[in-house]
């Protein structure tokens, strides 16, 4: 005998997985292309404090905002493919930083073990990522992740307005610097 709650079970289901995938992801929402980050202020690995002046190339500036080059195995393969792909940026006239919340000695590690040649912010007391809205909420201060970002990079120009934005959903997932180095060719 069939079920008479089926057919409205179904309908129920269908509607309400085609609404999530109708939603859309949005990183950092309050920064839309168009707008401006509010300024950059952290110290680099070598513990120099760094700004969006010093920071950008002719073109502005792609930065990457990391969980951890200490624990985050995502990050540490981000960064690695980011070490290959610094040249293409440049002579785009973009130059490339990345974020986390690592201590400056993690951050020098990082520049020693991946051979960058860029500079890696340190985000203290999370001041960046709560200001731009990316503080992943799933951390309590206490934990040994708070600070971290939901990550994702921005492409800006040289004086902090957003080009173009990308990040992925899943922190596992991130977003092909194929795409991001499209994306800065078209500006």
């Amino acid at each position: 005998m069939k079920n008479p709650l089926m057919p409205i079970i179904g309908s129920l289901l269908l509607l309400f997985s085609s609404f999530s995938i109708a939603q859309e992801f949005n990183w950092a929402p309050e920064f839309p292309v168009g707008s401006q980050i509010p300024a950059i202020d952290a110290p680099d690995q070598t513990g120099a404090r760094r700004g969006l002046d010093d920071l950008s190339g002719d073109k502005g500036l792609l930065l990457v905002l990391s969980r951890s080059f200490d624990w985050c195995p995502y990050c540490i393969a981000q960064l690695q493919q980011l070490v290959d792909v610094v040249d293409e940026f440049d002579a785009l006239g973009f130059n490339v930083a990345t974020m986390t919340y690592d201590s400056i000695d993690t951050l020098k590690n990082a520049e020693i073990d991946y051979e960058t040649r860029f500079p890696l912010l340190r985000d203290e007391g999370t001041r960046h990522v709560s200001a731009l809205g990316i503080l992943n909420a799933d951390y309590e201060p206490g934990s040994r992740a708070y600070g971290i970002p939901y990550p994702g990079i921005f492409l800006l120009s040289s004086d902090g307005t957003v080009l173009a934005k990308f990040a992925e959903e899943d922190y596992r997932d991130r977003p092909d610097f194929g795409y991001v180095l499209e994306a800065a060719r078209q500006l």
